[in-house]
């Protein structure tokens, strides 16, 4: 048995590993033209390990994917390695098979090799045949090379999903895909339509199309065999779209959002959120707001929510489904703390305190145009108010009374 890290150890960097090589916790994989590098990674706020592959010059290392994302490693003492008896991509520890990278193998001739585009694939060489590839398992970045859809022959589906958070890359609530039938992105949460971007082959596209065709080319196929869309960098060192945990779209740069706001409420049709519809006690134009301050704990009470698989949509989620609930933050980017009571708010203007998603009511309304059926702010019903609200160092924004304003 061979140690990647041997040759590593001599500066004689490899792309490749073989039946039997080990891949440890201090050696790496580079792609021949040096594109992107695979190897280990340790997130500080778990310390949970994880195998990714990062382009090799950003110094942000930022992951362009993960082997393992739901299956954490808690010891430096893990190999990638090929196998032997089963020819599959594996991680092991002390001879131990941990983790399946693979679902397919052979156990002859057979290797697995990163390349520039950063697909990771495992190969049989007598056969020349590939066995299983990165690409047909992506996480929440796609790249150039890649596909979001479904291929018609072999049944193969192309999704992002998102991390649970910014550090934790477990699977999140929210899933990026390409519609088959509209020609268009779409975004899931925990199964159900989010956002939308509007057909590609119309002008009625919920993205700014200048600023994306200049960074990159958007292709879309659709034949017998495949139906997909992908992306071709144009300008700029990495190209690559995330799926953030908040379910918006972004590149590495974070300049590219395609106009999904930081939360859809289930009335914002104009920007691409799917009509959900929303609770009697919320009303159009209310919202959540990420304020530096603290509430006032005789006027609300807090609870928490430790489940480790929820994150910030989910908060989200549970605090504007619930009529008393006035603010929401997340624990380390999972968990839940809420606040339920009347809302009063102390603003920190130095910005030391925590900070916290508050909810907004609107501050103004009209007849409103969008039809959202059964809901008292349906056109039909001449549902007209005016609210005004006075914002203080102490702010009262009761999710049921409001303070009049001379």
């Amino acid at each position: 048995m061979s140690l990647v890290v041997d040759k590593m150890a001599h500066g004689a960097s490899t792309s490749t590993i073989r039946l039997g090589d080990q891949l440890n916790s201090t050696s790496q994989l580079v792609s021949k033209g040096c594109n992107f590098t695979l190897g280990f990674f340790t997130i500080d706020d778990t310390n949970y390990s994880y195998i990714g592959i990062w382009y090799t010059n950003d110094d942000h290392a930022t992951r362009a994917w993960v082997a393992n994302p739901n299956a954490p490693l808690v010891t430096d003492t893990v190999v990638l390695t090929i196998d032997n008896t089963t020819g599959k991509l594996v991680i092991a520890t002390e001879g131990k098979i941990i983790f399946n990278v693979s679902n397919q193998g052979m156990t002859r001739g057979t290797s697995a090799t990163l390349e520039d585009s950063r697909n990771f694939v495992l190969r049989d060489k007598v056969e020349n045949q590939i066995l299983w590839q990165s690409f047909d398992h992506p996480n929440n970045a796609l790249l150039p090379g890649m596909k979001l859809g479904y291929n018609v022959t072999s049944g193969q589906n192309w999704s992002l999903i998102s991390w649970l958070s910014d550090q934790i890359p477990v699977n999140g609530a929210f899933i990026l895909s390409w519609d088959l039938k509209q020609k268009q992105l779409v975004v899931r949460r925990r199964g159900e339509l989010y956002w939308s971007s509007g057909i590609f082959e119309s002008q009625k596209l919920i993205v700014n199309l200048d600023w994306l065709e200049y960074h990159y080319d958007l292709i879309t196929v659709d034949n017998a065999e495949e139906k997909y869309f992908a992306i071709g960098g144009i300008n700029g060192p990495f190209p690559m779209w995330f799926l953030t945990p908040e379910g918006r779209i972004l590149d590495r740069d974070n300049s590219l959002y395609l106009c999904i706001p930081e939360f859809c409420y289930g009335y914002q049709l104009d920007n691409g959120c799917a009509e959900t519809g929303f609770p009697p006690c919320r009303r159009i134009n209310d919202k959540f707001e990420l304020k530096n301050g603290d509430f006032l704990p005789a006027q609300t009470t807090s609870s928490f929510d430790d489940n480790s698989s929820i994150g910030l949509s989910d908060c989200m989620e549970s605090c504007w489904n619930n009529c008393n609930c006035v603010g929401f933050i997340t624990s380390n980017g999972t968990g839940c703390i809420i606040w339920m009571g009347s809302n009063e708010f102390r603003i920190n203007e130095q910005g030391s305190s925590v900070s916290k998603y508050l909810f907004v009511p609107k501050i103004s309304s009209k007849v409103f145009e969008i039809p959202l059926r059964g809901h008292k702010d349906h056109p039909n019903s001449s549902f007209e108010e005016e609210v005004m609200i006075k914002i203080p160092a102490v702010v009262n924004i009761s999710g049921h009374q409001y303070p009049s304003v001379d």
